[in-house]
């Protein structure tokens, strides 16, 4: 497994602390759906570049 760097140990503490600090549900929604979408679009740039990487045509998506 990979380990952070330093400033993105401290960037993910400092995150997970708002988030366990948090009441609003609705602000918890809307971070959960934007954390949902950034993994989702992630997942798929993950998919294009090794393709790439593996000589094989890539897909986007439009």
């Amino acid at each position: 497994m990979i380990k952070p760097s330093l400033a993105r140990q401290f960037e993910l503490e400092a995150q997970s602390r708002a988030i366990q600090g948090c009441t609003d549900i609705e602000e918890l929604r809307g971070v959960a759906m934007s954390l949902l979408k950034a993994w989702h679009m992630q997942a798929e740039m993950t998919k294009h570049f090794g393709a790439q990487a593996m000589g094989q045509p890539a897909r986007i998506k439009s």
